[in-house]
């Protein structure tokens, strides 16, 4: 029940509308009886700097943070923790005493997802994008020791950014349009979707067509909305090994409860509560 106590959490964003965030934490806090609420508030790139203001105002034990924030917000802070200053994003932010501080869970939730498979890391990784959820992965596949990684993106100019950033680091990396990403792609042992391509409403649309996409590779797509994209559908007829979006959905989740209420996250109850909000959306529709 919310009440004059009652703690708030929320996603900030534009759109918001797609999001099952708010089912998903809001479930947890109700298993572990904790007097917590979370909420989904879409928020247009101009008023970013206000919104953040007034959820500092209000005291608000959190947010996280997506498309297209996720890096303009870093100005607005307090404070980044080592995983936002390497990544270049930040995804989570908690309210330390009135300071706000900056991480990025997108990284441990993409690790997670992905320490499931045996990873081809003497492979080359291509990576879809190259916004706030690209500069993610590529700080999660470095972690996992890849070496070799190449950006594919519709501005090359960002792209070719992106891949100095990770030679900087000492790491390999080149920059391609998507044309070129989509004749490359069945030389990459893993390849990563960091775009809202195929994202409800246009589910339709896929950055790779099956052909493109070689066999026994692994196919990770960050949309989770619907959590079977049609990415992941032509991964599998190629042969290659598919992860949902939802995956990494559930971990940042869990990482970011556990900034926020300093409670070990039910992993589960969040999962179930994710993928029940998307069927019950997919029955509506």
């Amino acid at each position: 029940m919310i009440d004059s106590a009652t703690r708030l959490c929320c996603l900030i964003g534009h759109p918001v509308e797609h999001s099952v965030s708010p089912q998903m934490h809001n479930s947890a806090f109700r298993s572990l009886g904790l007097n917590y609420a979370y909420l989904a508030f879409d928020v247009p790139e101009d008023a970013l700097e206000i919104a953040v203001k007034g959820l500092k105002a209000l005291r608000a034990v959190g947010f996280n943070v997506t498309i297209p924030h996720k890096i303009r917000v870093m100005r607005l802070l307090d404070e980044l923790d080592e995983s936002a200053e390497r990544a270049g994003a930040v995804n989570t932010v908690a309210n330390d005493r009135g300071a706000l501080k900056g991480y990025n869970t997108d990284v441990y939730g993409i690790e997670r997802a992905l320490r499931k498979f045996r990873l081809p890391s003497s492979e080359q990784a291509m990576i879809i994008g190259a916004g706030g959820a690209a500069r993610a992965s590529i700080i999660a596949l470095l972690n996992l020791g890849f070496e070799r990684i190449l950006i594919a993106n519709r501005t090359l100019e960002k792209a070719r950014s992106l891949a100095s950033w990770i030679r900087s680091m000492g790491f390999s990396a080149e920059a391609c349009s998507p044309e070129e990403g989509r004749r490359r792609a069945e030389t990459c042992g893993l390849i990563v979707n960091a775009t809202p391509i195929g994202m409800h409403p246009d589910v339709d649309e896929a950055p790779l067509s099956r052909d493109e996409i070689s066999r026994g590779s692994i196919v990770l797509d960050l949309v989770y909305n619907p959590p079977r994209t049609r990415l992941l559908e032509e991964a599998e007829k190629a042969g290659a090994r598919a992860i949902s979006g939802i995956e990494v959905l559930v971990y940042q989740g869990a990482e970011a409860f556990k900034l926020w209420t300093g409670r070990e996250a039910p992993i589960e109850i969040m999962r179930e509560a994710a993928l029940r909000a998307l069927q019950e959306g997919e029955a509506e529709r």
